[in-house]
């Protein structure tokens, strides 16, 4: 419980996405420390934690990917591929069972909003409207896109309607967000590799 500016009390919600969960369980993900930083001020401060399935979902896959490019091609061989796969699968088992003995201690939440229904004409205008932006690769003459993909805004929706105040998050993207959307903007956003967000951790 934390405490409001008029002074009573209310239960402070923070909604992890899925790179927040991978960066949490994953010793090798670069933003790891400064989500275990995170986590650990969210829960000093009170904060309950809730993800959805989505957001699992998502980790599944990342992890997957994340550890599959690891291995290097080498001979091509059967058995070769089959050891990037079997990493792949025991690094996803330890994920969800990470995620599964922080819902067993009550440290986090999987949840969905009671009858909820996403909004998809909401999501719609939402893509439309904040397009996002062409930005230089860094290597030769091509460029990247930056800007919250289109299945973010799912998780935007689900903060927002879990009733959080916040999106951890390890991907940038979603920080163009804050502040700048008459929809969700409210919701502020924090950064697994981020400073504490000021007078909120």
């Amino acid at each position: 419980m934390r405490t409001t500016s008029d002074g009573g009390s209310k239960v402070w919600k923070a909604y992890l996405d899925s790179s927040m969960i991978v960066a949490l369980a994953l010793v090798i993900d670069l933003h790891h420390a400064g989500a275990i930083r995170t986590y650990t001020a969210l829960r000093e401060g009170g904060y309950r934690l809730v993800t959805s399935r989505l957001a699992v979902m998502e980790s599944i896959g990342a992890v997957r990917k994340k550890i599959t490019v690891l291995h290097r091609h080498r001979s091509g061989s059967e058995e070769e591929r089959a050891g990037a796969d079997a990493e792949a699968a025991r690094a996803v088992e330890g994920m969800l069972g990470f995620i599964s003995n922080l819902v067993k201690q009550g440290t986090l939440k999987i949840a969905e909003p009671v009858g909820w229904s996403p909004d998809f004409a909401l999501l719609y205008g939402r893509v439309i409207e904040h397009a996002g932006y062409a930005v230089h690769s860094g290597r030769g003459r091509t460029y990247r896109y930056r800007g919250v993909g289109s299945c973010d805004w799912l998780h935007f929706l689900l903060a927002r309607d879990l009733g959080a105040s916040v999106i951890c998050t390890a991907d940038a993207a979603f920080a163009d967000i804050e502040g700048n959307d008459g929809e969700f903007g409210h919701i502020r956003i924090q950064m697994a590799g981020g400073p504490l967000i000021a007078g909120v951790l």
